[in-house]
């Protein structure tokens, strides 16, 4: 079965932080994004969220490969299995893992949710 648009989004917007490319990952979400890590809620909008994604990436990269795509095509969510590496301008760089659920409204991410253990 063919990937689904929102499929490939994800996949296009996880791609966009190994070339720290904020202009495409802004283009995915919608003005009213809501982000939350760990269940707690740490930004809200495009322009905040474009502000974290800045400062973030200025301070280095991230490599993400999604290991797993989970897709309900009766549901407006995404659920990403993650495993990948945070590479810090200075310091050694940190492995992760992570699954992140997407909410679109449309063709945009209105919602993310991103579960990393510490």
């Amino acid at each position: 079965m063919p990937e689904s648009i929102r499929a490939r989004a994800v996949r296009t917007f996880a791609a966009a932080f190994a070339t720290c490319d904020v202009d495409t990952i802004v283009g995915f979400v919608d003005e009213n994004l809501v982000w939350e890590f760990n269940g707690e809620k740490v930004g809200e909008g495009r322009a905040a969220f474009e502000e974290r994604m800045r400062a973030d990436l200025a301070q280095g990269s991230a490599e993400v490969s999604i290991e797993q795509l989970i897709e309900d095509p009766d549901s407006d969510t995404l659920v990403a299995l993650n495993r990948g590496r945070l590479v810090p301008n200075e310091g050694e760089p940190m492995p992760f893992v992570s699954a992140e659920a997407y909410t679109f409204t449309g063709d945009k991410i209105s919602r993310m949710q991103t579960y990393q253990p510490s």
